[in-house]
């Protein structure tokens, strides 16, 4: 009489499918999470880029007209970039130099609740 082998059974057991797909599960979670993380960073981003611009055309624009730099004063601009309202208020001071005002503005959305997005500093002639 030959001996017949036991049979192996082929595939996969029920649990090892179970455990496969909990894992394939968690890894798609922590992938769509960090996508959701990274879209809102890019937000964030966008915003503070558009908000850098608006406070360097400030700076410009008030080199352009030194008149309205007079050392003390403060200026406020309303200024849309990239279809967002900002608000950019540019303090200006006196340098120990005559020949120099120190031009501080400050850039934040004009919906917002006055959280400063952006700042830059230069100098202007007075007038």
């Amino acid at each position: 009489m030959t001996h017949v082998p036991p049979r192996v059974a082929a595939g996969f057991s029920l649990i090892e499918v179970l455990v496969a797909t909990a894992i394939l599960a968690t890894g798609l979670i922590a992938a769509s999470r960090a996508a959701l993380v990274a879209t809102a960073d890019q937000d964030v981003l966008r915003e503070r880029t558009l908000a850098r611009w608006v406070a360097h055309d400030t700076l410009a624009e008030i080199r352009l007209r030194p008149q309205q730099a007079a050392p003390g004063s403060t200026l406020t601009r309303n200024a849309r970039q990239g279809g967002v309202a900002f608000v950019a208020v540019a303090r200006v001071a006196a340098t120990p130099s005559p020949l120099f005002s120190r031009v501080e503005v400050s850039v934040a959305r004009a919906d917002g609740q006055g959280q400063v997005l952006a700042q830059a500093v230069g100098f202007s002639s007075p007038p």
